[in-house]
This record gives structure tokens, C-alpha cells and sequence, in this order.
């Protein structure tokens, strides 16, 4: 008999019977977007919300009309505009309704568009005015009588290389519009939703607007509950040839500890790997421990978190570092801790350290337990972070470096 391994995905986002729905994110999703807000999924990396984005933009009732797309390739104002004005011609090609079928054919003959394809829009003439076509097109999508739902995946990440790269007030532009398109009235039967590998408030907070996204509504995506962790290893391995009993799943939830989908993914795809190659379907708590031991080996399962960080963070890299190293070789630290680390001379930060500390709870790095001491969420990416940085010497005690084994 052919062996059959879990049904599980680490690389594109799941979809189909690979994607395990979050119903009480879908209902509150639906819930705010009824009452008319824009939302911001707020979530730590590989939390799973693209594939909830996707899964939303899919499975939308006939009042709606919704489209998802990463847009992490946009470098400019203009370009922005661009994408988010072809995106909405886009995402009412694709509605069945007699309504926005004739509300399409006006926009193709007012806008000269001869083709509607899946990379874009083609033109008969010149290009547009895309920033205000854009807010003409909006301002008209009431006679569509479909609400219409942009699902922006990334907009944070644009944000962030626009201000990085020479084009800051170009980005704090595009968060004016977006403000303006939120706020008036007139622009009914249309909402953004927000999303990004990057936190947008923090990014926000970089460029000094927090303002221009404080009416957007957060809905907080975090790890699995252990009921629904448990659902998904089943759904994952229903069918598989390896077989965990329930004190196995136990032991595998316990050894993961914070339940991101993306880690469940690993350590079942890793598990599948020593049982086949042993050739032994039931699987037991030393091949989870081993399964954990292999995963980690694997750096460029982990290797993002920290490029990701230095990248979007450059300029405060070496503060945000100096807090995980120590979190990382004392398993712990402190609010004290982090405040002694701001006031050093190299970082003076004692102002805003705070900031930094929200960002790596936000993001799923950190996490607070107890009160006012930081701890690593994640066993993996406190190992990640030991194996990346085994010497470690105390900013206030150089005489003393800490050495970690690492088992």
C-alpha cells in the first residue's frame, strides 16, 4: 500500500480542503463589515491570514462583490492608485448580477477599457488620472446595488518601502485618500480590508500618522485554541498513513506550545518524514520530540522572522536584537531590563522602548507572562534565536559573556 502523507501546506496559502475556516473570525469579519467599518487583520506572521482573506474573498453572498490580492509589488503613489482602481473594474467583472453588468459596460466605455483580463486592464487610448478616477469610481458604485470589497494583503509592506525608499510623503499621501475615501459619506457600498506581514501601526507610528488609521477596525487573528488545534491536526492527517493517538496530539500541541498553523504544518510534515522512512505509521512522543529537533535544523523555516525584523526595522535593529538575544539565552526579561538596555548610550531610546515592545508582542515574538516580564512565545523562535546568536554578552556586564548550550 502507497503511503500517504498529511494534507498540509507550509509555502502558498491553504485553500480548499487544505484551509481549516476560523468561523468566529469569518462571523465578526461579516458582522463589522455589515455596520460599515474597514478593517485591519491584525496577526504575528504565519498566522494563517491570507489564507482567511482568501477564503472570505471566495465565499461572499450575493450582496457582495470581493476580490483579494497581495499587492507587494507596488513601488509608487502612482502605481498604487493604478492597482487599486484596476482591482475594483476587476472585482465587478467577476459579479453575476445584472446590475453591475451594466454598471461594468458603462466603465468600459466611459474609461475606454477594451479588455478586463486577470493581469489587468487594457486600454483602447491613453491612461488615466488614476487618483481621481479613482475616487470617481467609488463615488459611482452605489448603482451597482453589491457592496464591494477590496481585500489589500500587504498594504503595510508597501506603506513601509515607500516611506524607506525616498517616497515618504507620497505614502502618507495614499493614507490621506484612504482616510478620505473612509470618512465621507459619499462613498458608500465600498470598504478596504488591511492586512500585512508587517505591522501596520507600527509602520504608522514610523512615519508619524497615527491618525490616518485610528477608524480602521482591528480584528485580532491569533494562534489556534487548543480545540481548534487539535481539529486541525485531524483535518490534516484524516486519511494520512501516520497515526497520532490522542495523547500523541496532546503531546504535539504541548511541544509546539503557541499553535500557529504554520507550526503545526512543520511538525506534521517532519513527523511524516521520520515515519516513512522508518516505516512506521504509528507515531509516537519521541518521534514529536525528534520531529521538533529536525524542524529547527531547517533555518529558513525561521530565517524570515529575523530578516523580516532587520529589513522593516534597519535603524533599530540593533535595540529590537539586544532584547531578543537576552529573552532568548535568559528565558526571560524584564521591564526593568528593557528599560536599562533603552537608556544605554548606544540605543537612548527610554522614550519610546515601549513601541518596540508592542511591535514584538504584536507580531508574535514576545509575549507577556507575567505581568511586566517578556517571554518568547515560541519555543521555535527561541531556539531560532539562540542558534543564530549562541554567544551573547550583557550590555552592563562584559566581562561576563553567556554561553548557551544548546541541546
Amino acid at each position: 500500500m502507497s503511503w500517504l502523507s498529511p494534507n498540509t501546506i507550509t509555502g502558498d496559502a491553504a485553500t480548499g480542503n487544505r484551509l481549516f475556516r476560523r468561523e468566529m473570525i469569518n462571523g465578526e469579519f461579516w458582522k463589522e463589515i455589515e455596520k460599515g467599518n474597514h478593517i485591519l487583520f491584525v496577526a504575528p506572521r504565519r498566522v494563517g491570514k491570507t489564507s482567511i482573506m482568501m477564503d472570505l474573498a471566495e465565499n461572499c453572498s450575493d450582496q457582495y462583490s470581493c476580490i483579494y490580492q497581495n499587492i507587494e509589488g507596488v513601488r509608487s503613489r502612482n502605481e498604487f492608485y493604478q492597482r487599486l482602481f484596476t482591482l475594483i473594474i476587476q472585482c465587478l467583472g467577476k459579479s453575476r448580477a445584472q446590475s453591475v453588468k451594466s454598471f461594468v459596460q458603462t466603465c468600459l466605455k466611459r474609461y475606454a477599457i477594451e479588455e478586463i483580463t486577470a493581469s489587468g486592464l487594457k486600454f483602447k487610448t491613453k491612461e488615466l488620472d488614476y487618483e481621481q478616477e479613482l475616487r470617481n469610481l467609488i463615488l459611482s458604485l452605489e448603482a451597482t446595488k453589491v457592496h464591494t470589497i477590496i481585500f489589500l494583503d500587504e498594504f503595510s509592506e508597501v506603506i513601509s518601502k515607500m516611506s524607506r525608499s525616498g517616497q515618504k510623503e507620497d505614502a502618507i499621501a495614499i493614507l490621506h485618500t484612504l482616510r478620505e475615501i473612509r470618512s465621507y459619506k459619499e462613498f458608500k457600498n465600498f470598504s478596504i480590508v488591511y492586512a500585512g506581514s508587517v505591522g501596520l501601526e507600527f509602520v504608522i507610528r514610523n512615519i508619524a500618522r497615527p491618525k490616518l488609521i485610528n477608524d480602521l477596525h482591528p480584528i485580532q487573528t491569533g494562534a489556534l485554541t487548543i480545540e481548534e488545534a487539535q481539529q486541525f491536526i485531524h483535518q490534516l492527517t484524516k486519511g494520512a498513513t501516520i497515526k497520532l493517538s490522542r495523547q500523541c496530539v496532546q503531546h504535539l500541541i504541548n511541544v509546539i506550545e503557541h499553535t500557529l498553523p504554520y507550526y503545526i504544518q512543520l511538525m506534521l510534515e517532519e513527523i511524516d518524514h521520520i515515519a516513512k522512512l522508518r516505516n512506521k505509521p504509528e507515531i509516537s512522543e519521541t518521534d514529536i520530540d525528534n520531529a521538533f529537533e529536525s524542524v529547527l535544523k531547517k533555518n529558513k523555516n525561521f530565517e524570515d522572522w529575523h530578516d523580516r525584523l532587520k529589513d522593516y526595522q534597519s535603524t533599530h535593529f540593533g535595540f529590537i536584537n539586544e532584547i531578543l538575544k537576552h529573552a532568548a539565552h535568559k528565558e526571560q526579561i524584564t521591564i526593568q531590563e528593557i528599560y536599562n538596555i533603552a537608556c544605554h548610550e548606544t540605543y537612548k531610546k527610554q522614550d519610546d522602548y515601549m513601541d518596540f515592545i508592542d511591535q514584538l508582542t504584536n507580531d508574535g515574538y514576545l509575549i507577556e507572562s507575567p505581568k511586566h516580564i517578556y517571554k518568547f512565545i515560541s519555543p521555535f523562535l527561541k531556539r531560532f534565536w539562540l542558534g543564530k546568536y549562541p554567544v551573547y554578552y550583557e550590555q552592563f556586564n562584559l566581562s561576563t559573556p553567556s554561553i548557551l548550550s544548546i541541546r
